[in-house]
């Protein structure tokens, strides 16, 4: 008999992989989300989220994606890449090393405890290593919001940066979120939190990637829960269900294989794809499939990826009309800088409390910004700020102006 196929190491590895790529994708700087220039930073460039059909054209990928997986491939994503999953899997794991091989701490289930592993030691090694894990995953998300830099100064408890100082804020509640996640929720999250799963559970159908089992040799597994006892959710794979809680992991079918291995046969467990039984090739099953799927999803879908087709087309020509807006902005704050220096003056008056300074200063400012950029797009927001204020400190020193609507020269504070 020819050596079955293990699944086992080939998903630790996808799943390590994945988390690597969580890890490594933010932090090389190959994706982050810029939210002080409502862009999306790849590679360097930003991908403004003004570029409205780049944006809803992934909108609609990102969409209508999983529910096209949900058709085809099933759960492969919860089992084979899920960091939530891995995460899961590793603190049960440890859990039955430190607290007995049937302990469950789960929040979906009453504390169960190995009466001769129910140690404060035990107790104290399995806390510290979930708040080790939860200390080092909780750094991970803000590569995805904050430069590195930025993170660097979190990490170094760097005081002289102000935004470090709401980021560490933020660490301390994102480590307690993820502690909790690892030492009691784990699967509680995939049943009843996970939207990707919801999603599964109201889209998924029979064609889609599940665990087969050969009834024609039930008689080969009486007395026999060794593919349930190695079930990750806890579910009887022999009893295939649309809508179970199975994450094709294909545990069940190592396990099968390996007990019937000794035998010199093969499991009675296997992946399926569709409802079509005997010697049908993959592909052939896979084009049944997709043919049977949902086209209005495949047409959004399609619709989306054109979309954002288009937006990258056209990026080249937001990307110069976002530098030039840009360049507009950073020469106004030169300017502000400079004219705050000109009216220092009724700025010190403002400051010692005489409204009306506070009124001729910002007339002041609008004033020296008209003065030194008059073709600026802002020059009208500027003229009005001089009437305005100029009238309203006239107002309050009991001044009358002689025109309505005109600049007035403006007086220093008294």
């Amino acid at each position: 008999m020819q050596q079955a196929t293990q699944f086992h190491w080939k998903r630790r590895l996808t799943q390590l992989i994945t988390l690597l790529l969580f890890v490594l994708v933010p932090v090389s700087g190959i994706f982050r989300i810029d939210l002080t220039t409502a862009s999306f930073v790849v590679f360097g460039q930003h991908i403004w989220w003004s570029n409205y059909a780049l944006i809803f054209g992934l909108a609609l990928m990102v969409a209508t994606a999983p529910i096209l997986t949900y058709m085809t491939i099933g759960t492969v994503w919860c089992g084979w890449a899920c960091p939530q999953n891995l995460l899961s899997e590793w603190a049960n794991k440890l859990t039955h090393k430190l607290l007995g091989k049937r302990a469950s701490v789960d929040i979906d289930q009453s504390l169960q405890v190995a009466a001769a592993k129910n140690k404060p030691l035990n107790w104290i090694i399995l806390t510290l290593a979930f708040l080790g894990a939860a200390m080092v995953l909780s750094v991970v998300p803000f590569f995805f919001f904050f430069t590195p830099a930025d993170v660097w100064s979190l990490i170094t408890f760097d005081s002289s940066n102000e935004l470090a100082t709401f980021m560490r804020r933020l660490y301390y509640f994102t480590v307690f979120l993820v502690f909790l996640d690892i030492a009691v929720i784990r699967y509680f999250f995939c049943d009843y939190i996970c939207v990707y799963r919801i999603g599964q559970r109201i889209f998924k159908t029979k064609d889609a990637l599940h665990i087969e089992y050969d009834a024609s040799r039930s008689a080969d597994c009486t007395k026999c829960n060794y593919c349930s006892a190695s079930c990750i959710t806890g579910i009887n794979p022999t009893k295939f269900e649309t809508y179970d809680s199975c994450i094709n992991c294909g545990e069940c079918v190592d396990a099968c294989n390996r007990l019937h291995a000794k035998s010199g046969t093969y499991g009675l467990l296997s992946f399926g794809l569709g409802e079509a039984k005997g010697p049908t090739s993959f592909g052939k099953k896979l084009r049944a499939v997709l043919a049977r799927s949902n086209w209005l999803v495949g047409a959004v879908f399609l619709a989306g990826l054109l979309m954002f087709g288009w937006g990258v087309h056209t990026q080249q020509q937001e990307q110069a009309r976002q530098q030039a807006k840009q360049a507009v902005q950073q020469k106004i704050l030169q300017l502000t800088g400079v004219c705050k220096g000109q009216c220092s003056a009724q700025h010190a008056a403002c400051t010692a409390g005489n409204l009306s300074a506070c009124y001729e200063a910002a007339a002041c400012e609008c004033q020296c910004l008209l003065k030194a950029d008059p073709s600026s797009p802002s020059s009208g927001a500027w003229q009005q700020c001089v009437q305005q204020n100029t009238a309203k400190a006239a107002a309050v020193s009991g001044r009358r102006l002689s025109g309505v609507g005109k600049s007035a020269p403006l007086t220093g504070a008294k």
